[in-house]
């Protein structure tokens, strides 16, 4: 064979590995991640045990859906406020136990996993007794503590806006700080719900030192997953979505609550 024959061999062999390399690397699966993953300390959903890691409902949802998916997920945590904006301007991929609003919709799509209703808990041992959110706002000297970056439903979320025209309502970084300033007797009351406050009143102290006022038992919410749009690929959501349905309906989703809560909490807690 000439050399003119040798070389068309040889392009033809060329073609063919490139043809076959084509072929393997479209076979190839593209990766799920790595994401980065915000949580937020918040009772039992997420909190520090002492020189170990972050455990909690959050952590172990993330856990079980990356083992479900495949996705690599990298948890840390983080304020509530920086949280949001970050993913609001496309610099984080996603957070977990977050409500769904129009404006947050802009941004993320959500994927829900757990719901809840908030409550008022008032601090005992005021000098006249507060049964009513009438009772409270009638009472200007009375403070809210709440939790920068949170939202609470929309009948709550106005009424927080009202004590706040007023200059009554005072922001903290998270939950326990909050909690600890009702204690302390700075505020007189803050918002909270069954699924994170046993572990909240036992670490502030408030543990059966609080009247509980459930002032608006239709403002329930949704919470889960918040995936970046900008960040988080679409095929890489409806894994996540799929891992989250299958995860309600085989029973795992409840085993994880019931992991940190008594068992009505855990139901209540399911969507």
């Amino acid at each position: 064979m000439g050399s003119e024959g040798m070389g068309k061999v040889r392009m033809w062999v060329t073609a063919g590995w490139l043809a076959t390399a084509s072929v393997q690397a479209l076979a190839q699966p593209v990766a799920c991640g790595p994401y980065r993953v915000a949580l937020y300390e918040y009772g039992s959903l997420a909190f520090r045990r002492a020189g170990l890691s972050t455990a909690g409902i959050d952590v172990d949802i993330v856990d079980e859906v990356g083992r479900r998916t495949g996705c690599k997920f990298e948890t840390f945590v983080d304020s509530r406020v920086r949280t949001w904006a970050d993913l609001a301007h496309g610099g984080l991929d996603m957070t977990v136990s977050a409500i769904e609003t129009d404006e947050r919709n802009g941004f993320a799509r959500f994927v829900i996993y757990m719901s809840g209703r908030n409550r008022l808990l008032v601090r005992e041992g005021l000098p006249y007794p507060v049964p009513t959110l009438e009772t409270f706002a009638e009472h200007g000297e009375l403070r809210l503590a709440v939790v920068k970056g949170f939202r609470h439903g929309p009948q709550w979320d106005q009424w927080i806006a009202k004590l706040r025209q007023q200059g009554r309502v005072d922001e903290y970084a998270d939950a326990n700080t909050a909690a600890r300033l009702v204690a302390l007797g700075r505020d007189a009351a803050f918002l909270s719900e069954p699924v994170v406050w046993g572990r909240i009143l036992a670490d502030s102290k408030l543990e059966g030192r609080v009247t509980v006022i459930d002032a608006f038992p239709d403002d329930n919410y949704a919470a889960g997953f918040a995936l970046s749009k900008a960040r988080v690929r679409e095929s890489d959501a409806r894994k996540i979505q799929d891992a989250v349905a299958a995860m309600r309906a085989d029973g795992t989703l409840y085993k994880i609550f019931s992991a940190y809560l008594p068992r009505a909490e855990a139901l209540s807690s399911l969507p």
